[in-house]
């Protein structure tokens, strides 16, 4: 048997017409992809009957409730024309998919997942892991010749292209759609011209696809030159499409929305999606005021259902079903006889085992169309799929999002190509993203526990990739706020993998410092500080690092209230990094670990201090100073246990105000204020619950509540010597949070054994 997409059958079928018989034998010939259709006129022609299925997203099931009834009653469709949600029914329907068949797939599909194009962060790599929680708006600009950029849609379409693999696995590439089992056409808009583009022909999924792409919300796919968007523009019923395909008759489902009255415009919403109807209803009635009299329309009542409310389609099939019925006594006139129904079905059935053989069949070659920057190497290692295997379509969506990952590209996709010489390929394509090579990112965060703390603070961005040639990428850092820092780093891999680097980095902070008595103010600091490093690392696995480095650092210590700080100094450090991170979360993780771990011998040079209640703080020394950190979460279900430690400090005797770390705020011993405990000395480590709930907000759209609640203990300490288990500060919260746009959002209650209380309200801020 080739290896290539064919049908090898000859069969005769009967099919008893509206006014007459005819029999015709259709041959599925093997030269390449293409099926090729030849029908021998015996009889009389029967009337043949089109599918005009039109676009109204969720509300698309109700398509699927007429075919159902079709089928019950044993009418067949001779050619299927779809737009939008139409096309995506039309086309499975065309592969020789069932009614129940495509009930069961849209059923179980996660359908949100689809307006989602983010890399979810324990996909990404490490560096990129650390650049997800920071920079947490979900603005993309970027910047070419000096023009800012911006990509073409919210979405890329990058999801909801693999929502369509789910569906119907990888269909190879077809000369015509008129080879599926059913002639089938996809309608979309040319968003240049604004013409309407009747897709007939190449990658049947991206057709569905681009037929379905809300300009403005989702990216134009681009086919044949063109850039098309959602057909519903210029066709949303194309009852004309399917009567020029050869239809006698039309059955023209309409499930577009009617225009809202007066009363229920009371916003720019309501104002948005009235215009949107607008362009679709008109051309829609246009198409309805042209049907001739034998065509059946039928309009389920789908006042109950919106757009985007996928949890509402087991409602819309049973809507579309009694819409049907509704038409009874045209419909059953086009009744065949169930012997030569069956066949009509059994051919469709044929159709589609060939193609479910054909996407088991093993891969004999795996072509790359790299359209990017990034090695050819690196995505293939990503892709991780050989030549001589056989693939399912959740291994082959596995296996795109792991090059997506990589989080290069503006679209991964993949094609199935068929031939005699070649067998099955399977062809990836990669695009780089269009709005840069250079990028800016944003980051916000707001904190506030309505006593001492209110930190507002915007992080900025600026990389350039791919320096003089290289793969180099140059950064410039910009936040404000309490802690200010101005940055550039520059980062260059030292192999065409990527898993050697050297980095180099230079950095201006401002940082306040805030010291406390009792949980009540009563010092601060501002430290200023040049500092500059450079390390050479290794990307251990996509989760984890190590880097050697050397870094120098002058500042001063300003004390302006209370005690007249005033210390110039200068450190020089060797140090060893170590870091893996494979959380899904990094506030709120449902499984995963964080380890860190950063060793540092520090020569410190700095006058002699005395400090009341403290006593001389030493000059010049010589000290090792370490920092470790462990977070682990395991769930069950809805519930998670997330363990926290860290430790860190020095190994002198001595106090230090260089190497200082800080403890308190929510979930980092609650009850008190943010980094109200200061000392060279640090012990905390704590066991929080929570339990997540998954609320169907506005649009059906999924949005998880966490409930929590947490216990901890940990102190601070000035001296090594005085460190101990027995003097530990005990504390526990409550809290609600979830996970927006903009980051954790959380508003929690903290208590402590030191009768400390504090309200916390984050936004943004990672904890």
């Amino acid at each position: 048997m080739q290896k290539v997409f064919a049908i090898s059958v000859k069969c005769v079928v009967l099919v008893i017409g509206f006014y007459a018989t005819q029999v015709f034998a259709v041959v599925v010939e093997t030269d390449s992809a293409a099926v090729t259709v030849t029908v021998v006129d015996s009889a009389p022609t029967r009337l043949k009957v089109g599918l005009a299925l039109s676009g109204g997203g969720a509300k698309g099931a109700a398509h699927v409730g007429v075919l159902r009834y079709l089928e019950a009653n044993h009418i067949a469709v001779d050619y299927i024309a779809g737009t939008s949600i139409g096309a995506y029914v039309g086309g499975l329907y065309a592969l020789g998919y069932s009614a129940d068949d495509i009930e069961n797939i849209m059923l179980n599909l996660d359908w949100n997942s689809g307006f989602d194009d983010a890399v979810p962060r324990q996909a990404l790599n490490y560096h990129d892991k650390q650049d997800f929680d920071r920079f947490n708006l979900p603005f993309e600009f970027g910047s070419l010749d000096g023009e800012i950029l911006m990509p073409q849609g919210i979405l890329r379409g990058q999801t909801m292209g693999n929502l369509y693999i789910k569906s119907a696995g990888i269909v190879p590439r077809q000369r015509s759609f008129d080879g599926l089992a059913i002639p089938f056409r996809a309608i979309a808009t040319d968003i240049v011209t604004g013409n309407a583009v009747v897709l007939d022909s190449g990658n049947l999924l991206t057709a569905m696809q681009a037929s379905a792409s809300v300009p403005g919300i989702l990216q134009p796919v681009e086919i044949d030159g063109k850039y098309l968007a959602d057909g519903g523009m210029v066709s949303n019923m194309p009852a004309d499409t399917v009567r020029e395909m050869g239809a006698d008759i039309v059955i023209a489902i309409d499930i577009g929305s009617e225009l809202a009255p007066k009363e229920q415009l009371k916003d720019s919403f309501a104002i948005l999606a009235q215009l949107s109807t607008m362009m679709t209803r008109a051309n829609a009635v246009q198409q309805i005021s042209n049907l001739q009299p034998q065509d059946i329309l039928i309009r389920p009542d789908i006042s109950q259902l919106d757009t985007t409310d996928f949890s509402s389609m087991p409602l819309g099939l049973e809507k579309g079903e009694q819409a049907a019925i509704v038409h009874k006594e045209q419909l059953l006139a086009l009744q065949i006889s169930a012997e030569h129904f069956a066949q009509y079905q059994a051919e469709r059935l044929a159709y589609k085992q060939e193609l479910l053989a054909f996407q088991q069949q093993p891969i004999d070659s795996i072509v790359l169309v790299n359209n990017s920057e990034t090695s050819s190497k690196t995505i293939e290692t990503a892709l991780s799929i050989t030549a001589g295997n056989s693939v399912e379509a959740e291994e082959i969506v596995e296996a795109i999002d792991r090059v997506y990952a990589l989080n290069t590209f503006e679209r991964v996709e993949v094609e199935a190509l068929s031939s005699a010489d070649h067998g099955k390929e399977l062809q990836l394509k990669t695009q780089q993203k269009s709005w840069g090579p250079n990028f800016f990112d944003i980051g916000f965060s707001w904190e506030e526990d309505f006593g001492e703390i209110s930190d507002l603070k915007l992080d900025l961005l600026y990389s350039m990739n791919n320096i003089a040639g290289t793969d180099g990428q140059l950064r410039f850092e910009l936040s404000s706020g309490r802690a200010k820092q101005l940055a550039s780093e520059y980062r260059l891999p030292l192999d065409s993998l990527e898993k050697f680097y050297w980095k180099t980095r230079y950095q201006f902070s401002q940082e306040e410092q805030l010291y406390f008595w009792d949980n009540k103010r009563s010092l601060k600091t501002v430290t200023k500080a040049h500092n500059i490093s450079t390390s050479l690392g290794i990307n251990v696995t996509n989760n984890m690092i190590i880097e050697l480095g050397f870094s120098a650092e002058t500042g001063e210590i300003e004390g302006p209230t209370i005690v007249n700080v005033d210390l110039d100094y200068d450190t020089y450090s060797s140090f060893a990094l170590v870091s893996y991170d494979s959380l899904d979360s990094y506030s709120f993780p449902r499984k995963g670990t964080l380890f860190y771990f950063k060793g540092a011998y520090s020569k410190d040079e700095l006058q002699p201090l005395t400090l009341p209640g403290v006593g001389e703080v030493v000059g010049d020394t010589e000290l090792f100073n370490y920092e470790f950190a462990f977070k682990h979460a395991r769930s069950f279900k809805q519930h998670t246990l997330i363990n926290k430690i860290k430790v860190s400090g020095t190994d002198s005797d001595q106090i230090s105000l260089i190497h200082t770390h800080e403890l308190g705020g929510f979930l980092n011993l609650s009850g008190l204020h943010k980094d109200a405990l200061v000392g060279s000395q640090l012990i905390y480590g704590s066991l929080i619950y929570q339990y997540r709930i998954d609320w169907n907000g506005f649009g059906g759209r999924m949005i998880p509540i966490y409930l929590g609640a947490s216990a901890e203990a940990g102190n601070v300490w000035q001296y090594k010597s005085e460190r101990g288990l027995d003097d530990l500060i005990y504390a526990s919260s409550i809290f609600i949070g979830t996970e927006t746009e903009f980051g954790p959002a959380v508003l929690g209650f903290g208590v402590n054994d030191q009768h400390h209380k504090t309200l916390y309200l984050t936004l943004g801020k990672t904890f």
